[in-house]
């Protein structure tokens, strides 16, 4: 025995490490840790490597992480395990390296240990998925959390992930509303935007990779939001759209497309004056604020709504289609006549 004692303090972290693995790969019930407790509620059935080792999970990154199997949230609780799955996931299906998850753990301060301790991250990762679908650790390394060159990867199928399918709706319904399909771009952003469960968050440190991811996917959801109040617009839906818009130029003073969007639908509502009110509130803003007057797009929205242009009733006009128009027509030089 002290033999043996003797030799298990001569190895290293990770042969430690490689030496545990195999010990539990041959344990019938393995042990669990508070850093995968939700593995200790999830029922394990045995699956064959045949299936699509993932088809059960769900995994969701527009709001707090979930990771869905069945009516469970199995996504530990660990923050740097969730920011390592929120990581991979991001970028899903291509490598990462350990020197990028690394810095996403400790920025410029990680310790001498860095390696050794992202290797016993992966290796809790791999016994949560292992408890969850039932499969060999070996498999889940091979097929599921996989090491690559310098780093790793891990598979999902893109209708497993959230974001992935965001993204597809917000192109979709982008695409349908440059070809006038306004129905059909109203129904697949509201689905896109419907897949939000709140704001990304992370009970921890982002570190630069993922706060630009986040950046990015909070971006594409402002795009999604006020393209498809647009597209309702177009629709005809102006008077439903008012309260959604007020609330969104409070919530963003500065933002000129709200603006617009919300002086059109007052128009169309029979609100005038309200729609005039509008852009001087923000005219104001944009003066006192940053010293500067609004853009020639909106500025030209202003002069159309004082002269009850006929071009404010043409629904088949995008907002960014109508101002395209109202700054042409106010370019275009005077008619002369003899």
């Amino acid at each position: 025995m002290v033999t043996k004692l003797d030799a298990l303090g001569m190895m290293t972290h990770e042969e430690k490490l490689a030496l545990l693995a195999t010990l539990l790969e041959t344990t019938s019930q393995p042990s669990l840790d508070e850093d995968a407790a939700a593995e200790a509620s999830v029922l394990v059935r045995p699956r064959s490597p045949e299936q699509n080792p993932l088809a059960d999970l769900r995994f969701e990154l527009l709001g707090p992480l979930v990771i869905r199997h069945g009516d469970l949230d199995v996504a530990p609780s660990a923050p740097k395990l969730r920011l390592i799955l929120s990581t991979l996931l991001f970028n899903a299906n291509k490598p990462v390296g350990a020197s990028v998850l690394a810095r996403e753990l400790w920025s410029d301060g990680a310790p001498r240990t860095a390696h050794s301790t992202l290797q016993t991250y992966m290796f809790k990762l791999r016994r949560l998925f292992r408890a969850v679908l039932g499969l060999s650790v070996d498999y889940i390394t091979r097929e599921v959390l996989q090491t690559c060159s310098g780093g790793y990867v891990l598979r999902v199928d893109p209708g497993q992930l959230d974001i992935t399918e965001f993204d597809q709706l917000v192109t979709t319904g982008s695409a349908a509303m440059h070809a006038g399909d306004y129905d059909k771009a109203a129904t697949d952003l509201r689905c896109s935007l419907a897949l939000w469960r709140g704001n990304v968050v992370h009970h921890g440190q982002w570190g630069t990779l993922l706060r630009a991811q986040v950046a990015r996917l909070e971006e594409r959801r402002f795009y999604a939001h006020t393209t498809r109040i647009d597209a309702d617009l177009c629709l005809g839906r102006h008077r439903e759209m008012i309260s959604e818009l007020a609330s969104l130029v409070v919530e963003h003073p500065l933002h000129e497309s709200a603006h617009t969007m919300l002086m059109i639908a007052l128009y169309r509502s029979g609100r005038a004056s309200a729609a005039l009110e509008v852009y001087m509130r923000f005219r104001q803003r944009m003066l006192h604020e940053l010293g500067i007057e609004p853009s020639d797009r909106i500025r030209a929205l202003h002069m159309a709504l004082l002269s009850t242009d006929g071009l404010l009733a043409d629904r088949s006009l995008t907002s960014d289609m109508l101002l395209d128009r109202l700054v042409r027509r106010g370019n275009s030089p005077a008619v002369t006549r003899g």
